[in-house]
């Protein structure tokens, strides 16, 4: 079991800073919307971006502001938020290196992003969109394939909301952080590497605080998970997937 006396999550960069071209091309190769193109096409689309950086805590986006572009994550955790009425949000995902962060389809932002921690990202401005896509018309292929995804985990949440327990959803829950976020270790477990609220985890299971935390500890009684502040460990991914309905 583990027992850590220091938090287990490392923190991906120790300070605000601006992107070098290296791993700006790097962020490119690995983004879904860019990494289908070749590097030198990644080098060409490069020129149109600008790095930026934030510390822990601050809006990347705000849902009810007007899209300016969208951000391709380089380095860092930031938590998607979307109101889900009476002036409350919900955590609706968590994107890591290679994630969209922001629409270029949506005039006005649906959902508000936050730095986790130090977080870098490069951002396409959307009145370079026409000339990017007119350049590379793959581009254009992926926002889309992007925005129907993004549709079709939204009806999936919906449904399974309606027709799952709340066990089963908060198991899925973290079948999909692990898939995004898990890092293998020596005993066979995987750890999610990131900060992860029980706030967090309601929100992407869609239910409430008070019930994730009694699943949590019933998965942990069932040597499923281990976790403690902020942190969970995957012990029987196998087990949670069945749970999962997967």
């Amino acid at each position: 079991m583990t027992r850590p006396s220091d938090h287990p999550v490392r923190t991906n960069c120790a300070e605000p800073h601006r992107c070098p071209r290296d791993v700006r091309l790097r962020a490119l190769a690995q983004s879904r919307l860019t990494g289908m193109l070749e590097e030198e096409q990644h080098a060409d689309l490069d020129t149109y971006l600008r790095a930026w950086s934030w510390a822990k805590g601050d809006p990347l986006v705000l849902a009810g502001q007007k899209n300016t572009g969208c951000y391709i994550l380089v380095a860092g955790r930031v938590r998607i938020e979307r109101a889900v009425g009476d002036g409350k949000t919900a955590t609706v995902d968590i994107a890591v290196p290679g994630d969209i962060i922001g629409s270029l389809l949506e005039p006005v932002a649906e959902e508000s992003a936050w730095a986790m921690e130090t977080t870098c990202a490069l951002h396409l401005p959307g009145d370079a969109l026409s000339a990017v896509v007119h350049k590379y018309p793959a581009i254009s292929l992926a926002i889309m394939q992007l925005q129907e995804e993004k549709l079709a985990l939204s009806r999936q949440l919906s449904l399974s909301q309606s027709a799952q327990t709340v066990q089963a959803r908060v198991a899925g829950a973290l079948i999909h952080l692990d898939e995004k976020l898990g890092q293998q270790r020596s005993d066979g477990s995987r750890l999610l590497q990131v900060r992860l609220r029980r706030e967090d985890l309601a929100g992407l299971a869609g239910t409430t605080v008070e019930s994730t935390s009694r699943a949590l500890t019933k998965m942990k009684k069932q040597s499923l998970i281990d976790s403690g502040r902020e942190w969970i460990v995957v012990l029987d991914y196998e087990a949670l997937l069945k749970l999962a309905g997967a």
